[in-house]
């Protein structure tokens, strides 16, 4: 039974330490290392070390319920016993003999050398509470961060039911006839491609996972749109641009890629999903699609495509997360 106890109080300990942890590296990656593993890694740690610490601390409450019941039943207090006629101890005497008593109680004898300290109330109260405090401080550091709204697509094709719909801007309300993209920055040809201009660049199809960084993924998803590659070549950007930046339509959310990425042949603005318009929630009528990296660099309802010398800080890089995101492969 001792081992027994000994080795739950080391998973709880482990595991409050573990998902604490986790949880200040989902929020502020940049402070805390990675350790070579991606955040959906992270994300999964976090949950697994703070289901074994409530699995452990409630293994180890049932193992000692008895002496958790004895330690908040309410004892009797001593009975003093009654005085001599001759010899009567003033009553303020008697009550504080008796409240040392009870305290003696309490607290329970000293510990000798080979003797386990006994699991009194107030040491059961401070280990508990510092227990409760530090799994409380990990899930609302977890829960502090900046977290998207949800939202249902407004398509009711079946395919998309597990793809989740995260924003953090306002879907745009402009259709996509009306729909324009602004292309400048670090570039010798400024674009302004409306709808019929964007129809009449060379258009690809790709069929690729998608993985956020909340630790779900959707399998297969296939694309359809402008490789990023073909828009900047007509846009001919300058040596100095090495970074492209997308905006999108509220003016809230942007990401930045090196030229190298944003160039890459998967890397698209898609504008149909599974054969059918990109809905607006899930970032139509355009959205960035670049497979490599983490959802949150997908940036939905791109309006602008600047080339720029420096990188610019996204908006979840302003929250802490890193600007290079890569993708489970």
């Amino acid at each position: 039974m001792k081992t027994t106890r000994r080795i739950l109080i080391a998973l709880i300990t482990g595991a409050l330490l573990v998902t604490a942890y986790s949880g200040l590296v989902l929020i502020y990656p940049r402070l805390f290392p990675l350790l070579g593993d991606s955040l959906i890694t992270w994300r999964t740690v976090h949950g697994w070390s703070a289901l074994v610490f409530g699995a452990a601390v409630v293994v180890h409450l049932a193992l000692n319920w008895r002496r958790v019941v004895v330690l908040f039943t309410p004892g009797s207090r001593p009975v003093a016993s009654k005085p001599s006629s001759s010899e009567k101890p003033a009553q303020p005497v008697l009550e504080a003999q008796a409240d040392a008593q009870v305290e003696a109680r309490a607290e329970g004898p000293d510990p000798t050398p080979g003797h386990p300290r006994r699991l009194n109330r107030r040491r059961f109260l401070v280990v508990g509470g510092v227990a409760l405090a530090g799994a409380a401080a990990a899930l609302a550091l977890e829960r502090g961060r900046p977290r998207p709204s949800r939202a249902v697509a407004s398509s009711g094709d079946p395919r998309l039911a597990d793809f989740p719909v995260l924003n953090v801007e306002q879907p745009p309300t402009v259709a996509a006839a009306d729909w324009e993209v602004i292309v400048d920055g670090l570039v010798n040809n400024p674009l302004r491609l409306d709808r019929a201009a964007w129809l009449e660049l060379p258009r690809t199809k790709e069929t690729r996972d998608f993985h956020c960084v909340e630790g779900w993924s959707v399998d297969g998803l296939g694309w359809e749109g402008v490789r990023v590659a073909d828009v900047l070549r007509r846009a001919q950007p300058q040596p100095q641009g090495q970074f492209v930046t997308f905006h999108a339509y509220g003016g809230t959310y942007l990401d930045s890629l090196p030229m190298a990425e944003a160039t890459a042949a998967e890397t698209l603005l898609a504008d149909r999903l599974d054969g059918k318009p990109l809905p607006t929630g899930h970032g139509g009528p355009l959205r960035l699609v670049i497979p490599s990296q983490l959802g949150y660099k997908n940036v939905k309802w791109v309006v602008r495509v600047e080339v720029t010398a420096d990188r610019a800080q996204g908006y979840w890089e302003r929250n802490g997360y890193p600007a290079e995101a890569p993708a489970p492969s």
